[in-house]
């Protein structure tokens, strides 16, 4: 009995995990493209930060704000959060050479999964355009 409860238990932490990622992508800016204020925008930037949650409120997984695409993840921290997926945007920054991000649009969803919602899926996704401060 012991050992169908610790495989059940794996085999739900795996599943878990493949649901709690951090990922950011990036793609090239179309050539002379600004954003709002002006400013040269050099990359598009889409930050998704997922976790599962129990009972909604209790934190079990989520991915690593700070190490997007490298499968890290933290267990019990509450990182599903707008400031967290804000943080995606930031951190790749310095590597693809650009100033800060603007023109920021943030979208959270939430789902219960099958079994009277005791495990739900939380994500944030976050946009922006990475830009390139205009010198004076």
């Amino acid at each position: 009995m012991k050992k169908k409860c610790c495989l059940a238990g794996a085999v739900l932490l795996l599943f878990c995990t493949g649901c709690a990622t951090s990922t950011l992508k990036w793609t090239p800016a179309e050539a002379g493209e600004k954003s709002s204020s002006g400013n040269t925008v050099l990359w598009h930037l889409e930050g998704v930060s997922n976790g599962v949650y129990l009972f909604y409120y209790i934190p079990i997984v989520c991915g690593h704000s700070n190490r997007p695409n490298r499968f890290d993840y933290q267990f019990f921290k509450h990182w599903i959060n707008e400031k967290h997926a804000l943080r995606l945007l930031h951190c790749k920054l310095k590597p693809l050479k650009a100033d800060m991000v603007e023109d920021i649009s943030v979208i959270c969803n939430s789902n219960g999964w099958p079994g009277l919602g005791i495990f739900w899926s939380r994500s944030f996704m976050a946009r922006g355009k990475a830009v390139k401060k205009m010198r004076k």
